[in-house]
């Protein structure tokens, strides 16, 4: 039987070629913690695992962007040069099915390269840096779409504050399933802190939800540590009660929290959100989810 915590969960970065994960590993190991080398590649590798995998909800959820790729069978690399280690993420698209893969991938139909990875950060937190865009004249059509898609991860960024009912739903689904899956990733990736912390702990679940009387407005994820180990997963987990559960109410209810409108006490207060469990875990895992959001957005 596979091991539950080692499963593949739908929708999350798989491992790409395994050289190249070595490679970036050691680049960060050959940085050194601290440095804004380490940092950057981090940021990169967090987006590969955490961010880019989301872009599956509005391929799945928004009308309009699950037309525009339902045709598109396709190779879409991001590519940063680091020396002799070149980061990359590569993204398939199959007739309505997505993967975005960590590493380089062979033959990409299009590939968007930048000459460093702080490059490719800035670009993907709201920056301006120009990609160097190989394969475009080839693929203009999938050019175009691809920055249509890579424009709603901005969705998730704090300045944006959608006023349509679908798009508010976009970020709140988008937020929740990229934070807990950044969780495990920077457990997995950096270790540090976020290690401590897990290490300490028996088998245990993180459960976020967003409640409503329609069900189609109902969002779960969750982030499952045990003895250091972490894994993110999508809906509700339903093998253990969950440690602690983050409880909002409705889409506008997370979104008050998400944006930061009220402090996440005052959303308890105010009906914003329940929070079943240990208080004290909950602020840890609060802070890490801070500490997260500001890398990646």
């Amino acid at each position: 039987m596979a091991d539950p915590m080692t499963e593949n969960v739908q929708g999350v970065t798989e491992s790409g070629n395994p050289k190249i994960l070595k490679d970036n590993e050691a680049a960060m190991t050959a940085a050194g913690p601290g440095t804004e080398e380490y940092r950057a590649i981090l940021i990169s590798r967090l987006f590969f695992r955490a961010a880019f995998p989301v872009m599956k909800v509005p391929l799945q959820d928004d009308p309009k962007m699950k037309a525009r790729f339902a045709d598109v069978a396709a190779v879409v690399q991001f590519r940063a040069e680091n020396g002799d280690t070149p980061l990359g993420c590569w993204l398939e698209f199959d007739r309505g099915e997505f993967r975005a893969v960590e590493g380089l991938h062979d033959h990409p139909d299009l590939t968007l390269g930048f000459p460093k990875v702080a490059e490719l950060n800035a670009m993907l937190t709201g920056g301006i840096a120009l990609p160097r865009i190989k394969g475009g004249l080839r693929n203009p059509g999938l050019l175009v779409k691809t920055l249509m898609l890579l424009m709603s991860l901005k969705l998730m960024m704090p300045s944006s504050r959608p006023k349509d009912p679908l798009k508010k739903y976009l970020k709140v689904k988008m937020t929740l399933y990229m934070i807990t899956t950044a969780l495990s990733a920077y457990n997995k990736i950096h270790g540090g802190e976020m290690a401590e912390w897990t290490v300490r702990q028996p088998d245990r679940i993180y459960q976020f939800s967003v409640e409503s009387e329609n069900p189609d407005e109902r969002i779960a994820a969750y982030l499952r540590v045990k003895a250091g180990r972490t894994k993110a997963g999508r809906g509700t987990y339903v093998r253990r009660r969950p440690f602690v559960h983050f409880r909002f109410q409705g889409v506008d209810g997370a979104l008050a929290v998400l944006l930061k409108d009220v402090e996440f006490v005052e959303s308890v207060e105010r009906g914003y959100a329940v929070v079943d469990g240990s208080p004290e875990y909950s602020a840890q895992l609060n802070d890490f989810m801070g500490l997260l959001q500001a890398m990646l957005t």
